[in-house]
């Protein structure tokens, strides 16, 4: 569990760098790449600071927290299995030299509609599991706009993925005051 937590935010990071960087080539391409690199450095320690603004929120006990604890262990092992493959297949495809950026938004496109679609058929019985469901969805919700749209700003991209992050916490946290 910890290293799919640990290896998922990593995922969801490096997509949201790639997804960052093809609409930043969307835009005006004669910004320079010094500040390119400089504005991604300062967008990651926005997320680290987001993470230490937002407490995790305490919720009661209840007889099914067990139950959707499992649920979203489970959901998150396989989105990251699914997304393993993906990124496994786009990799093999870039070194065959087959891959398009179409092709590529495409999957990512389908790889976020896929985490909605699993997200939707959770039956979480709990507060806590549907706040954690909630925050999730929100985030895929918001990655899908901005595939859509392509005018999200990375300050917006940034505190979406601190949504994210703060969904793991919450999940990490219940998972470890069950143990007690």
């Amino acid at each position: 569990m910890k290293a799919m937590l640990k290896k998922t935010p990593h995922i969801i990071l490096m997509s949201l760098l790639s997804s960052s960087l093809l609409l930043t080539a969307c835009k005006k391409a004669d910004e320079p790449a010094k500040t390119e690199q400089s504005h991604t450095s300062s967008s990651t320690d926005q997320v680290l600071e987001k993470l230490n603004e937002r407490p995790v929120k305490k919720f009661p006990a209840t007889a099914d927290d067990a139950h959707d604890i499992a649920l979203l262990e489970d959901y998150d092992r396989r989105f990251t299995e699914m997304s393993d493959e993906m990124e496994n297949e786009l990799a093999k495809m870039h070194e065959a030299g087959t891959l398009t950026a179409e092709f590529e938004q495409k999957r990512t496109l389908d790889n976020v509609r896929s985490a909605l679609t699993m997200l939707k058929d959770l039956d979480l019985k709990t507060e806590q599991g549907r706040y954690i469901q909630g925050l999730l969805y929100q985030y895929w919700e918001n990655q899908e706009k901005n595939f859509s749209d392509k005018q999200a700003s990375k300050d917006e991209q940034v505190k979406q993925l601190a949504d994210y992050l703060q969904a793991q916490n919450q999940l990490k946290y219940w998972k470890a005051s069950q143990q007690h």
